[in-house]
């Protein structure tokens, strides 16, 4: 089993996170830059030993997991009021990503690109609602990932950010060319440079529209276009969270529509708290169901201890009839006073479809920490 590998890896990547966190450390509330303005900056290091069992070899790396991936941002805005107009930047360090790792790949352990860009944006916030211009998400972006027992470092229904460059071996022992990310794909949005609308919170919901294009990329031609209905709220002891969203892509070859949504409950005062995704791509006819499943307690004084549970299943992924199945499990201990999350997950996969082509089984471990200033 890959479980008994990882042991050691585990001391590694602890060092790594909160061995820098020391240095790291900026002021929480912004620092003043004149009347009127400060900036305000945040970020994050997330490094994670990474081991990936296809059935005939272990593939194992320290990567930078695409889930949460270490960057820095900040704001710059008036202190003083919360509308009118900000700028934030917001950009991925350019380590080794876990979403390009792969049994025949296996990237620079940093190499920043333009492509790391993630929010370099205008916003102009008021009584009737947000307007933001320039690179940043779509409003499908974030709408099958609702969650509330904040687990995504580990758990996540977006499983190509993890996983997804891991090619599946067949029955006889040859890698195919059937990759987790294509047989396990969520169809989440992204970020493009786009112009987004979102309305102000009316009784908990808010509708979101964008327009965008692939900017960092040369030689992409695509038109996005999203629309996206939310809803929060928090009552005696329930909170509730959810979004449903309809993306479209037009490509000079073809267009590609998608539906998703998901919808998250924490109870707050036992930490129980689970979230389910669904979603279906049109082009394809490929669609699937995600649960995730959680309770936070507080086992130590050094902070909360997270359990979750995931499992994810598809249909006609790569063709018609083809099945994919997935399920995991994770522990996360949070450490308040490092601003650290240290945690473990597992995960297992399996696919099939029509073909004569028979897959093996494959499974994932992931150890890691996570330091946030």
């Amino acid at each position: 089993m890959i479980l008994s590998r990882v042991i050691r890896p585990f001391a590694c990547v602890l060092a790594a996170c909160v061995g820098a966190a020391p240095a790291a450390v900026l002021a929480e509330d912004g620092v003043a830059l004149g009347p009127g303005l400060e900036i305000a900056p945040y970020g994050q290091f997330h490094f994670a030993y990474q081991g990936f069992d296809d059935g005939q070899v272990v593939t194992e790396n320290i990567v930078d997991i695409t889930n949460a991936n270490s960057r820095f941002g900040f704001y710059l805005r008036n202190p003083d009021r919360e509308d009118g107009l900000s700028f934030h930047f917001e950009t991925g360090l350019g380590f080794r990503p876990s979403q390009k790792t792969s049994q025949t790949n296996t990237p620079d352990f940093w190499n920043w690109q333009r492509t790391d860009l993630r929010k370099v944006q205008l916003i102009w916030s008021g009584r009737f609602g947000t307007l933001k211009l320039g690179q940043g998400s779509m409003t499908s972006d974030g709408a099958a990932e609702s969650d509330l027992g904040k687990t995504v470092i580990v758990a996540k229904s977006t499983i190509p950010e993890a996983n997804g460059a891991y090619i599946l071996r067949n029955s006889a022992g040859a890698l195919t060319g059937i990759t987790i990310g294509q047989t396990f794909n969520n169809f989440d949005g992204g970020r493009q440079g786009r112009i987004r609308y979102d309305t102000a919170d009316f009784a908990g919901f808010s509708l979101g529209l964008a327009y965008g294009r692939e900017i960092l990329k040369s030689g992409v031609d695509d038109d996005y276009y999203d629309i996206a209905l939310r809803y929060g709220r928090a009552f005696d002891r329930v909170t509730v969270a959810g979004a449903v969203s309809m993306a479209y892509v037009e490509t000079p070859s073809f267009d590609e529509r998608t539906l998703l949504g998901s919808v998250a409950v924490l109870d707050r005062p036992t930490g129980l708290n689970a979230a389910l995704a669904a979603g279906r791509e049109y082009l394809t006819g490929a669609s699937y169901g995600y649960l995730k499943a959680g309770w936070n307690t507080r086992v130590i004084e050094a902070g909360t201890t997270k359990l979750v549970f995931e499992g994810f299943r598809g249909r006609d992924y790569g063709s018609a009839g083809a099945q994919s199945a997935m399920w995991g499990l994770g522990v996360i201990q949070e450490i308040d006073a490092l601003s650290t999350e240290i945690y473990v997950g597992y995960r297992a996969f399996s696919y099939s479809d029509a073909t004569p082509v028979t897959y093996q089984d494959a499974d994932a471990v992931q150890i890691g920490a996570r330091f946030r200033f």
